[in-house]
């Protein structure tokens, strides 16, 4: 049997100590990993086990910085 590799936002909050307006309140800032498919939140366990473990930081995307032509 293979594990899941997200979870949705309850699955998330029965992981970890937060309350579901805090969670919310992150990823409206962008503060905590996750992905959005419709309206529907997921977190991606490995994604979500890194932040932790950097101290709920999330790391920086290339992808996040805009591309200049010089």
């Amino acid at each position: 049997m293979t594990e899941d590799k997200f979870w949705d936002i309850n699955s998330l909050m029965e992981n970890i100590p937060l309350k579901k307006s805090t969670i919310y309140s992150m990823v409206s800032r962008k503060k905590i990993p996750y992905k959005k498919i419709g309206k529907k939140l997921i977190f991606n366990k490995k994604d979500i086990n890194n932040w932790i473990n950097n101290g709920g930081k999330t790391e920086t995307i290339e992808e996040d910085f805009p591309i200049l032509n010089i």
